[in-house]
């Protein structure tokens, strides 16, 4: 008899995998494989963990619960002609984490969680996983992208004293501290570049702006393997193990918007106001804590303190004066590029980073990080009933092996059969 194996990725939850769902499945006997067993379906007033508990107002939840039990059926009229088998697969809403920087719109999903029916190999008779690991979800309101990380612009916590004297600080980016709350934060902390839209959601780093492309205006799919070659030859012994992505958006308005040379020449003038005040604030800081103590440990720091004091006026004026100079000698086309910029070796070294400052890209192999923005057209609608969808994400993880015939089978009957203009719709 064929004993069941998991692949090696799955292996820590094994202890806790596997328990009898007798509600469900009863003692269903089976011989070697669960998989042609027929499967059982629950939609969202039967899941595994109660009702759902939606928060919001009385008209906003009124609004979810219109929208995830449309896509509920959606889902349910894509299956009309399946059959479901060596699975039990249950549907749940919930809300979500949302947010998309001041645009406020309520994040809430449909889940259908699908869990492997298995034949246990001593006592021939099926078994529900307690854990799911292909899953479909339909996320309304999502976050759409995290920001750029600082250091891909040249912003954010900075070394001035070379290693190993070297003393980091602490400068948040978006707002001064010790004055401001982070209420109302600069336009450098808004950044999103390209791989911030990709996050979680490719690993096609031969095409990644092909890719980026696709999820901004809401055209097709993008793919982040987790297990398996994705370039390479996957032989039948393989387990593969994918995360496809959709983004559904309203037609003809892209989520992201490029920022200009211009515009972030100037962001960074601003940011630079940010950058000195929160030096002193943290230079201020660490001196302070270092007071009263008198080891040969603590003069060194003062010491490098005292240096790094002495060198930052230097480096804010230059970066100062060569934002301005290329703000005042560049020619307006010049000027209106997207800014693609440089990603220094030592993200955190203040010389490096002054020598990168105003270093822009133009060839895609060369992108270090292509900056966009939230664009203001797409984020701005419907903010006064804010669980009404303006975006959403389908996300769709399976898995591909020998002993995953079920979740191959739902995926290719959800490619044929799905009704995604009825998403596009609802967004609209």
């Amino acid at each position: 008899m064929k004993k069941y194996i998991l692949p090696i990725t799955l292996l820590l939850s094994i202890a806790t995998t596997f328990a009898q769902k007798k509600d469900l499945m009863g003692n269903v006997p089976c011989n070697g494989t669960a998989d042609n067993i027929p499967g059982i379906y629950t939609n969202h007033t039967n899941p595994k963990y109660g009702p759902p508990s939606l928060k919001g107002t009385a008209a906003e939840k009124a609004e979810m619960m219109k929208n995830l039990i449309a896509i509920e059926k959606l889902e349910e009229a894509s299956r009309k002609d399946f059959q479901l088998t060596g699975c039990v697969a249950r549907v749940s809403f919930a809300n979500i984490t949302g947010g998309n920087g001041n645009y406020h719109h309520t994040g809430y999903g449909y889940q259908l969680g699908v869990y492997q029916n298995v034949c246990h190999v001593t006592q021939h008779i099926v078994k529900t996983s307690d854990e799911y690991h292909t899953v479909l979800r339909v996320d309304i309101n999502p976050t759409a992208a995290g920001n750029v990380r600082p250091m891909e612009i040249g912003i954010g916590d900075v070394n001035i004293s070379k290693y190993p004297n070297t003393i980091q600080y602490q400068i948040p980016i978006d707002y001064i501290q010790g004055k401001e709350t982070g209420n109302n934060p600069s336009n450098v902390s808004k950044y999103i570049s390209e791989r911030g839209l990709l996050s979680n959601r490719s690993n096609n780093y031969k095409d990644y702006h092909t890719d980026f492309l696709k999820l901004n205006s809401g055209n097709g799919y993008t793919e982040n393997w987790m297990n398996g070659d994705r370039y390479g030859t996957n032989g039948p012994n393989s387990y593969l193990f994918i995360d496809r992505r959709y983004l559904i958006t309203k037609p003809g308005i892209p989520l992201l918007i490029p920022v200009s040379r211009k515009q972030y020449l100037l962001d960074m003038l601003d940011y630079l106001e940010i950058e000195k005040a929160n030096f002193e604030y943290d230079w201020n800081s660490k001196m302070k804590a270092l007071s009263g103590n008198s080891s040969d440990y603590t003069k060194k720091q003062m010491a490098i303190l005292q240096a790094d004091k002495a060198a930052y006026p230097k480096l804010y004026e230059a970066k100062k004066e060569k934002l301005k100079q290329l703000l005042a000698s560049k020619k307006e086309d010049w000027l209106q590029k997207q800014a693609v910029v440089g990603n220094p070796g030592n993200k955190n070294d203040a010389n490096e980073r002054l020598n990168e400052l105003g270093n822009f890209y133009d060839k895609e192999e060369e992108y270090k990080s292509a900056l966009y923005v939230l664009n203001p057209e797409y984020f701005n609608r419907n903010t006064n009933q804010p669980a009404k969808p303006i975006l959403m994400e389908v996300q769709f993880r399976y898995q591909i092996a020998r002993d995953y015939g079920f979740s191959e089978r739902l995926i290719r009957n959800f490619e044929k059969n799905f009704d995604f203009n009825a998403l596009r719709k609802m967004v609209e």
